[in-house]
């Protein structure tokens, strides 16, 4: 199966996260679509907050690393 992760960066400047590029992933499971995507997220230099699932795809709060 394949789903679209929604991504939303955390910033202390701000306060309030902002949208960020949504991506494809896929896997088996949904318990694979999770790992998928904290994979993707990591390889792109993000800190994982947290992925959720949600009835059209995944959503995922990530933190900038420096």
């Amino acid at each position: 199966m394949q789903r679209v992760v929604k991504v939303f960066v955390l910033s202390s400047a701000s306060g309030a996260p902002h949208p960020g590029p949504e991506f494809p992933v896929g896997a088996s499971t949904l318990d694979g679509l999770q790992e998928a995507a904290r994979t993707e997220l990591a390889a792109r230099g993000q800190r994982v907050r947290a992925v959720s699932h949600t009835p059209t795809g995944l959503l995922a709060y990530v933190e900038d690393l420096p």
